[in-house]
């Protein structure tokens, strides 16, 4: 389970947060022996010992943070979807296809470098011009609400979701939002490294502004004010900790009384402007954050907000306009605050926005080609075994009490699949895409997704809507929603081979399977009951019972060395490791189960059944990242590094060190006294 609230317009790379394209893969060993390290005992360091070998002989590319198993099927399904968009472009004059013309249209005018230099900065010379304009707070919001209608991230973030303790229907939700560097940490920690990096984005900042017309003393002046203005937001916006209670964001507020506690943010007008009408009824996330935007917007000056804004608008911006300004934004987004070395080439950076903008199109350019109905019962038939296994094991469960159990199978039983691809495809007849400029035809499509995503506001939640394209290799589980959702891009090795046999494929794909199920019973997935509903279903006996074994886990993570002397955040990914540790389990359960009444399987390679299901979790998790990114990830994101996520999970598991013949004492083993079951 994953959230984006606009807080960062970059893309994260982990499991299950990476979106990457589909195609098709070499065959290949579904266990490479090579990738292994024969030097390392399973037993002190797995995640070594199964992808030691790639390690030693694997360099990051410079266009990427990091390296590994989902990055090579980016490379490789890039390819295939590469040749689905050069054919839509080079049809897109003559098709009578509405929506393959769109494709092509959109992918071509980002392909084409020459106009977009020869435009520069000029497509957005109108809203520059309004944002010169504004002379008072009310001028303010009116560029506010206009920018943001275009998904540009200032002030906060408006959006539809379903409201958490009524799923059935859709309300409006202001979440924090805002800034500028990735997350609120980057801004209050005071150690000197974040002081530097702060140091090195008020240059970017200003730089950016140079390359947008102002003179070097204003864009100096321009950034330091842009700093203080975001570090106020940063200030009172909560941490990435509190955020994880979904009762800590879950403020339903009727419109009257929000509007009443506002002294200069008309909100009454906003959600006029942006529904033209007014809902009754708002979730405020962050009251907190709200109250201190409506006296930010009172104290700052006009001209303070007219460098804001201009930025923000400028920082979405820039990877649509001329090579000055998209390699500025690179040198700090990517070589400072990433680690990489060079820019991905443009056809990878037009695919990208094409499936960010378009994706359900692109899905199904590609569904057609690339998934067949055989694998979509295949997939399937995995859910509903894994499903199986997860009941299995809480039926043994001892320390949850008969009524919370009662209730959990209930929620269990009501879990249902979206598999491959949306039953319904996206409408886009309403969007209208055209030859150019590039960055007009990226604010169409965000002015479309916007709309469409309010105009679902005050209507029944549609259970079956899609929050990915099909072409992602990722999978997710909805608390409110509760539905879990595998695309047809996850459906290729290392996940699921057709060619493996189905020790590997369930300690990939399984496991996987597992991992979302768990999601529904982590330390935020739990709390929500079978209709999606924050409802506090849980015997305050099974609450605690939980809590305290999540510690351990809280625990353990914590530990974790990641780069240098930094640790991981144990609170922050405790609901990843919990999915990780559970899906394993249950995954393993599915496979042990599918042996029933079958000899056991021979070995393969030398290797046994069992210790090809634990190989095949390994391989999926082989990466290294940029110790930029590293650092990085350890403040923004909820996952944990992939040698923890390989380590981490399977040292808690009896059965593993069975497979390998550990003992007490082995790094891989832990004492029972510290050992971690949940589910």
């Amino acid at each position: 389970m994953s959230r984006n609230h606009g807080s960062w317009r970059l893309v994260l790379a982990a499991l299950v947060l990476l979106p990457v394209a589909a195609g098709a893969q070499g065959k290949v060993k579904p266990l490479d022996p090579s990738n292994r390290d024969t030097t390392c005992a399973p037993c002190r360091n797995f995640f070594q010992s199964a992808n030691g070998g790639w390690l030693a002989r694997t360099e990051i590319p410079g266009d990427r943070p990091g390296w590994g198993s989902f990055y090579e099927l980016q490379d490789q399904n890039f390819t295939a979807l590469h040749q689905v968009l050069d054919d839509a472009a080079r049809e897109a004059v003559t098709t009578s296809n509405p929506n393959l013309r769109k494709l092509g249209l959109f992918y071509s005018s980002c392909m084409d470098s020459t106009a977009i230099e020869s435009a520069g900065i000029g497509p957005l010379k109108p809203e520059l011009d309004r944002i010169a304009g504004i002379r008072d707070a009310r001028g303010v919001q009116a560029e506010l609400t206009r920018l943001q209608a275009r998904q540009v991230n200032a002030g906060f973030v408006y959006g539809s979701t379903p409201d958490a303790k009524r799923s059935e229907r859709t309300i409006g939700q202001i979440y924090q939002g805002g800034l500028g560097l990735p997350d609120r940490d980057y801004y209050v920690k005071t150690d000197s490294a974040s002081e530097a990096l702060r140091t090195q984005y008020v240059d970017h900042v200003a730089r950016m502004l140079r390359l947008a017309g102002d003179d070097s003393a204003a864009a100096a002046r321009s950034g330091s004010a842009i700093m203080s203005l975001e570090t106020a937001l940063a200030r009172a916006s909560m941490t990435q900790e509190q955020q994880r209670d979904p009762e800590a964001i879950y403020h339903l507020t009727s419109a009257a009384a929000l509007e009443k506690s506002s002294r200069t943010f008309d909100w009454a007008a906003y959600l006029r402007e942006r529904h033209g009408r007014t809902p009754p009824q708002v979730n405020v996330a962050q009251p907190e954050f709200v109250h201190a935007f409506d006296s930010l917007l009172a104290a700052t000056s006009p001209a303070d907000w007219r460098d804001y804004l201009t930025w923000q608008l400028l920082a979405a911006s820039a990877p649509a306009l001329d090579s000055a300004l998209v390699n500025e934004s690179f040198r700090f987004n990517g070589k400072v605050l990433q680690g990489l070395k060079e820019q991905r080439p443009r056809w990878r950076r037009c695919l990208t926005a094409t499936d960010n903008s378009l994706g359900e199109i692109l899905g199904q350019a590609f569904v057609a080609r690339h998934f067949t109905p055989r694998t979509k019962a295949r997939a399937l038939e995995m859910v509903k075994n894994v499903q199986a296994a997860f009941r299995a094991r809480l039926d043994r469960i001892t320390w949850m009490t008969k009524a919370t159990k009662a209730k959990a199978y209930v929620k269990l039983n009501a879990m249902f699949d979206k598999i491959g691809y949306p039953d319904k495809w996206r409408d886009y007849s309403k969007l209208e895409i055209t030859s150019g400029p590039y960055v007009t035809n990226l604010e169409r499509a965000a002015l479309f997704e916007s709309r469409r995503d309010l105009d679902k506001v005050g209507k029944p939640t549609d259970r079956y809507e899609w929050g990915m394209t099909p072409p992602t290799v990722n999978a997710s589980y909805n608390p409110l929603f509760n539905a879990l959702t595998f695309p047809a891009g996850i459906m290729q090795p290392p996940f699921f081979d057709p060619d493996a046999d189905d020790a590997v494929n369930y300690g990939g794909m399984g496991a996987v399977i597992g991992h979302e199920i768990t999601h529904g019973f982590d330390d935020q997935g739990r709390q929500y009951d079978a209709k999606g509903n924050l409802s506090g279903w849980w015997d305050t006996t099974d609450a605690r019972n939980f809590t305290e074994r999540a510690q351990k886990l809280v625990e353990q993570a914590s530990a974790f060395l990641v780069v240098d002397s930094l640790r991981m955040n144990g609170k922050l990914t405790l609901g990843e490791n919990i999915a990780d540790l559970g899906g394993l389990l249950i995954a393993y359960g599915a496979y042990r189960r599918s042996l029933a009444g079958k000899p056991e399987p021979l070995p393969i390679d030398g290797l046994t059944g069992d210790q090809r299901f634990f190989l095949g979790w390994a391989q999926i998790w082989r990466s290294k990242d940029r110790p930029e990114f590293s650092r990085l990830l350890v403040t923004v994101d909820p996952h944990g590094p992939s040698a923890f996520r390989v380590n981490g999970p399977l040292s808690n598991i009896p059965a593993f060190a069975q497979a390998f013949g550990c003992q007490p004492g082995d790094s891989m083993v832990r004492p029972d006294s510290a050992k971690v079951q949940i589910w």
